[in-house]
């Protein structure tokens, strides 16, 4: 793949690196000092069969599967039907509908993918710097993600914006019934998804304009290595 398509794959998880000051977006590695990156104590990953298995576990069946409803709903529904629906609904899932529908302007139907997408390409990206990957195969395996990640957005915007729609409701797991509608209210002055939005502002205007998100990607043949990996 030319640089040009490779600094698109590295834009998945760009809004990981706006969360990690010493990251660089175009940097394969994330990092672009040699020091080994701890994902045991956040996400459990010490190798890189668990970092396969995180892999194929959390790009289709992250957290994004609990709004997906929500979000087709909303697109589907006439409104008087979404307000029979929202009616129909217990209290919890009534207030993640109303908040897929509040953010589905910004994310559209892709709705919060683009959180599952772009953790799975910063642990990629991980993985190359500490040496469980090469960058063939991590090339190709971020080749999987840009095409879900293709299909379900039409825009960069609509992807960040995914991303931190995500990252929101990821916050509110714990919130009970009762506190979850005012977590969710509040998560956009969380200092963490504020630094990303701003890094993001700051910084994707140049890295990405020569990045169109329809940009054809050439994906390079998959590595032999990969063969316990089966993934479409």
């Amino acid at each position: 793949m030319d640089e040009i398509q490779q600094r698109w794959l590295c834009g998945l998880s760009a809004p990981m690196v706006a969360l990690n000051p010493r990251a660089n977006y175009d940097e394969p590695a994330f990092y672009s000092d040699p020091e080994f990156i701890d994902l045991q104590c956040s996400w459990g990953i010490s190798d890189r069969s668990q970092l396969l298995s995180m892999l194929e576990r959390m790009t289709d069946n992250g957290h994004a599967t609990q709004l997906v409803e929500a979000y087709g709903s909303w697109q589907r529904c006439l409104p008087s039907e979404w307000q029979a629906l929202l009616d129909s609904l217990e209290p919890r899932e009534r207030i993640l509908h109303e908040f897929a529908s509040r953010t589905f302007e910004g994310c559209g139907p892709g709705g919060i993918h683009a959180w599952d997408l772009g953790r799975m390409g910063f642990l990629l990206r991980c993985g190359v710097r500490n040496g469980w990957f090469n960058l063939s195969e991590s090339l190709w395996l971020h080749t999987r993600l840009a095409v879900r990640a293709q299909y379900h957005y039409d825009n960069w915007f609509s992807y960040f914006n995914g991303f931190l729609t995500g990252r929101a409701f990821w916050g509110c797991l714990s919130a009970s019934d009762d506190t979850l509608a005012y977590e969710l209210d509040r998560q956009g002055q969380c200092s963490s998804s504020l630094r990303v939005a701003r890094g993001l502002n700051r910084n994707m205007p140049v890295f990405l304009a020569d990045l169109p998100w329809r940009l054809d990607l050439d994906p390079p043949q998959r590595p032999a290595s990969l063969g316990e990996f089966d993934w479409s």
